[in-house]
């Protein structure tokens, strides 16, 4: 299941988008912010009941009045690593606009020690333009339609979009739907409000918001039966995502994904690090997970 990964109809004050207008006028109030996440991923260890680290990943944004810069990067870790050769970097610029992030170029570098697959995605006013190399074999089944890939965003700026609150009511703090679009596969990931609590972490301790998060395909996959889709829908029991409430509500990074699987357990991935802070005007956007 991808991780992370857009808007909703308008029907008065109640679903208007209140929480990205104090994100970004803070930001063009008081200068850049910098979203500085690392994030550790585990997978159940049933025999002797625990689970064991499986992969690291970081994230790290500057966001201004008018464009963005993210930057994240993953690797395989822990025992996972002695088996699977995973190196993700991944980048996305775009600007900052009256209804949230729009992004702009997405740059993929998959480094598996197979294919070593490099996407680029660019979002144009009229189309969305994908440059695979290699060439992927197929677009999925069916492929992402153009109507869809002009309705999402990608990935990354998903997870900074969705920390603005850009799309967060009073009736759903959690936001969303995000519509992603990776250059090839195109999925939802919708949001529904669970409650309000006080998360403790060596990364964050205070308020949070705890989703419930539904995963839909759309396009761009594997061809599959009838009873495969039954067996992948059926697999997973449940998905939630736990969100920081930072600066009375306008900040909401994502600090906890855990899913329950049949076949699997439970799986995750958690932050272990989590800045958010103003950065210098005239330093330049991230260049690395740091």
């Amino acid at each position: 299941m991808p991780i992370l990964t857009a808007a909703l109809a308008a029907g008065g004050l109640a679903v208007l988008p209140f929480e990205l207008s104090g994100a970004i006028a803070a930001i063009q109030s008081n200068g850049p912010q910098r979203l500085d996440i690392r994030y550790e991923g585990y997978l159940p260890l049933p025999v002797i009941g625990t689970r064991i680290k499986a992969a690291n990943a970081s994230v790290s944004a500057w966001v201004g009045p008018t464009a963005y810069n993210i930057v994240s990067r993953a690797e395989a870790a822990g025992i996972v690593g002695w088996f699977v050769d995973y190196n993700l970097t991944i980048s996305s610029t775009g600007y900052v606009g009256s209804s949230g992030l729009k992004p702009l170029h997405y740059d993929s570098l998959n480094q598996d020690g197979k294919k070593n697959r490099h996407v680029i995605v660019d979002y144009g006013a009229d189309d969305v333009t994908t440059t695979a190399t290699p060439r992927f074999g197929d677009m999925g089944f069916p492929p992402a339609s153009h109507e869809q890939k002009m309705e999402s965003m990608d990935p990354l700026t998903a997870i900074v979009d969705l920390t603005l609150g850009s799309q967060a009511t009073p009736e759903n703090p959690c936001g969303g739907p995000i519509r992603a679009y990776d250059g090839k596969q195109r999925y939802d990931l919708r949001l529904k409000f669970v409650e309000r609590f006080t998360y403790k972490s060596d990364a964050y301790t205070g308020p949070a918001l705890k989703c419930d998060v539904q995963y839909v395909e759309l396009a761009g996959f594997k061809d599959k039966s009838d009873a495969q889709k039954t067996k992948d829908k059926t697999d997973v029991l449940w998905t939630n995502m736990i969100l920081a409430d930072l600066d009375g509500g306008r900040v909401r990074p994502p600090l906890k994904i855990e899913a329950r699987s049949k076949a699997h357990g439970k799986i995750g991935i958690e932050a272990t690090r989590l800045s958010w802070r103003p950065a210098e005007p005239a330093a330049p956007p991230p260049r690395d997970g740091g």
